[in-house]
């Protein structure tokens, strides 16, 4: 796919600067991510903080491992609050569809979604 090769393509992760500075006071009083990720999301002045600064940019980089640490916190408490069949999954790059959705449907089935 032409994506992989483009100059313009993203080469590490970006954040959103209120959700990461959420995410790392929250990591500094918790020891379990998942844990960490229940401070913000049940919270509401904290959820909304971060959701007010979508449409703003304000994105800063962060790691990968920070980040892939974010998003199976959020998944595992996503599941474990509402059920594994509340988290979805889709194909966003057309050209590696098969790659992409093979990948997620293994991933959704695991977790019983």
């Amino acid at each position: 796919s032409w994506y992989l090769y483009s100059a313009n393509r993203l080469k590490y992760p970006l954040m959103r600067k209120k959700l990461i500075q959420l995410w790392r006071e929250a990591k500094l009083k918790h020891s379990d991510p998942v844990d960490a990720w229940g401070s913000i999301v049940s919270q509401p002045e904290k959820a909304k903080e971060y959701k007010a600064a979508r449409g703003r940019g304000g994105f800063v980089r962060s790691s990968w491992q920070e980040v892939n640490e974010l998003i199976a916190a959020s998944n595992v408490y996503t599941a474990k609050t509402f059920g594994p069949d509340r988290i979805i999954g889709f194909s966003p790059i057309p050209a590696m569809s098969m790659v992409s959705y093979a990948s997620g449907a293994r991933y959704l089935s695991l977790i019983g979604g």
